[in-house]
């Protein structure tokens, strides 16, 4: 028991178990970013069929995994594609116990997508135009209840028998 008398003391340990209590609260100083670029700038960008931006954009999260990327831009194809958001190596389990949460270094954990939208030409291709030509033919068939997927062809051999 400390005695009352020595208030350097009484200082000292309350310092010492205010500095205790508050490195959790220091911990997790991770700063994850994705930094989206695109060529030309401008674009519209989707991250997982939500709108959050126009690129340049630095866009902060939290978990990694996969992403689904998407730009769009007047006068451009849209471009999407899916990205990759690896962890490093220090948010791995178990190194992310003590890197993330015991020692508040400050870690920068930033991904940098970059797109390179093409101008939209008049033509399309075969198979851009056969794609186009599919997804027409189903909203057209397409009941109240949404569009139904097509029905394949049958294949030889196995149409009705006589």
């Amino acid at each position: 028991m400390i005695h009352p008398a020595h208030p350097t003391r009484l200082r000292a340990l309350l310092a010492v178990c205010l500095a205790l209590a508050s490195m959790p609260l220091c911990g997790c100083q991770v700063r994850r970013v994705i930094e989206l670029r695109s060529q030309p700038p401008g674009a519209t960008v989707r991250l997982d069929d939500r709108v959050v931006g126009e690129t340049p954009l630095d866009l902060p999260f939290v978990h990694h995994g996969t992403r689904r990327v998407s730009c769009t831009l007047e006068g451009y194809r849209p471009v999407s594609r899916v990205v990759a958001i690896d962890a490093p190596w220090w948010a791995r389990f178990p190194l992310d116990l003590f890197s993330e949460v015991l020692l508040p270094f400050g870690w920068r954990d930033i991904h940098r997508v970059e797109v390179e939208l093409e101008v939209a030409g008049g033509e399309l291709g075969e198979s851009e135009l056969r794609a186009l030509l599919r997804k027409a033919e189903t909203l057209r068939r397409a009941g109240p209840t949404g569009p139904r997927p097509l029905k394949p062809p049958p294949a030889i051999g196995e149409g009705p028998s006589p």
